[in-house]
């Protein structure tokens, strides 16, 4: 499941906040967050302070990862999806305005 969140035109307090928030409770789901390209001041802060976040929740471990849209180019990166999450993905990969996070899979055995 793919869940958007759109903080573009939060300010970066507010954006962050919600974006720890969301990745907190992220589940199994890949959270797009849409923040701006950085074309002015606050969205440039904005994506770098959410880009940031993403990074530190890798190093954790809490999460797998954490890239821009256009980081979906890249077969390592794509790796880490499944073909039908590609898919969903993929109207998102000419898009840098926004992060792609996805928490690790644990596949379970019924």
């Amino acid at each position: 499941m793919i869940q958007v969140i759109d903080v573009h035109d939060l300010d970066v307090l507010s954006a962050s906040s919600i974006v720890r928030q969301a990745i907190d409770t992220i589940g199994q789901k890949i959270l797009i967050i849409i923040h701006g390209y950085g074309s002015t001041t606050n969205q440039y802060k904005k994506l770098t302070q959410i880009r940031s976040i993403g990074k530190s929740r890798v190093k954790k471990g809490q999460i797998e990862v954490s890239i821009s849209g256009p980081d979906l180019n890249d077969p390592f990166q794509r790796a880490h999806f499944s073909i039908e999450e590609l898919g969903k993905l993929s109207s998102y990969i000419t898009n840098s305005g926004v992060t792609i996070i996805k928490k690790k899979s644990y596949h379970t055995q019924k």
